[in-house]
């Protein structure tokens, strides 16, 4: 008893050995063509991680720059001899928010994979912790004893929603240390 024949060898069966020593090549190039199109060679990997640590080095340049703007107005603040004023309220809440908003778009790059591992897990997640443990809550409670002492209005509170991109960070990479 015959055994039926596969898709596969009915088609091999129409063609000569000729035309199959022609196609092997040509099917092997064009398989090679697309796997290479889904895969790295290792400089493409290299390059890649190089990439990758050359975008965590650029914002943590930006960050320290925003982190050493914010911690000079609040050390402006701490050390006054007089009581704070409207311009200390402003300095801290402008810097403050601008440092924030720097360590927000690393956590976007965090989120979205777009940083080094070894950055995420020895720079940026020790300050994320940092921040949203204590600078956050630290930040809005220091606006509030400016604002008291000047008699000014000011109903500003911290808010998760704000933050978001911090604690998603913070829970996936924070909590679990």
């Amino acid at each position: 008893m015959r055994q039926p024949e596969t898709d596969i060898q009915m088609a091999m069966a129409n063609f000569t050995e000729d035309e199959i020593k022609v196609l092997i090549p040509i099917i092997t190039f064009i398989l090679g063509f697309i796997v290479s199109r889904f895969t790295m060679s290792k400089k493409e990997r290299k390059d890649y991680e190089s990439s990758l640590f050359a975008t965590s080095i650029k914002l943590l340049e930006e960050q320290d720059k925003a982190f050493n703007e914010f911690s000079e107005s609040l050390f402006s603040y701490a050390n006054k001899k007089e009581a704070p004023n409207l311009n200390d309220f402003f300095s801290i809440a402008t810097k403050g928010q601008l440092y924030f908003s720097k360590l927000s778009m690393s956590c976007d790059a965090i989120i979205s994979g777009k940083l080094d591992k070894d950055s995420v897990k020895n720079t940026f997640t020790p300050k994320v912790k940092e921040c949203v443990e204590r600078s956050l809550p630290d930040f809005y409670d220091t606006l509030k004893r400016i604002s008291i002492a000047n008699k000014l209005e000011y109903n500003g509170e911290l808010r998760k929603e704000n933050y978001e991109s911090l604690y998603v960070v913070y829970e996936k990479y924070c909590i679990q240390e």
